[in-house]
């Protein structure tokens, strides 16, 4: 597993934490950070995650600073790569919809299961992107295949052509 640098972005500090123990138990080799807010976030995506873990309710502690979903769309509309895994509190079907369609990868519920849940979406986000890998490697491999079959052909067609060949 290449090694995977991941913001953890929640303004309750002690799920944070606790967040972060159970992403270095499961997976010591990532690189884990932790903001409050989503301008720290944005603040620090020089370090390039390419996961973050995002509250929803950013604002929850501090009402002027930039919620979840807000953050959420900044990071999809400049950062080409980054997987998004929303989580909150709220057990809302709404709530969910407008995470997944504004981009997040993921969305889940802060509750007695969100640990284990988060990393079931990290594997499943692994699996993905393997499979998008792969099949970026087919679409290459059969636009060589393409442009050589082409090649044989117009080399062909030309030795006929020309008589060379019968």
């Amino acid at each position: 597993m290449k090694k995977e640098v991941v913001f953890i972005v929640d303004d309750e500090p002690m799920h944070a934490q606790m967040m972060e123990d159970h992403l270095r138990t499961k997976y010591p080799t990532f690189d884990i950070y932790k903001y409050s807010s989503g301008e720290e976030c944005n603040d620090n995506m020089d370090k390039n995650p390419s996961i973050v873990i995002l509250d929803y309710h950013l604002d929850a502690v501090n009402k002027s600073a930039r919620n979840g979903i807000q953050t959420l769309e900044h990071i999809k509309r400049k950062y080409d790569g980054v997987d998004v895994i929303m989580i909150s509190g709220q057990d809302k079907i709404d709530v969910a919809i407008e995470c997944m369609r504004s981009g997040a990868y993921d969305y889940i519920v802060k509750n007695e299961t969100s640990f284990m849940r988060t990393e079931n979406a990290l594997e499943r986000l692994f699996q993905h992107r393997h499979v998008l890998f792969s099949l970026a490697k087919y679409k290459a491999l059969n636009k060589i295949l393409i442009w050589g079959l082409v090649i044989i052909v117009a080399t062909a067609a030309a030795l006929y052509l020309t008589g060379v060949i019968d």
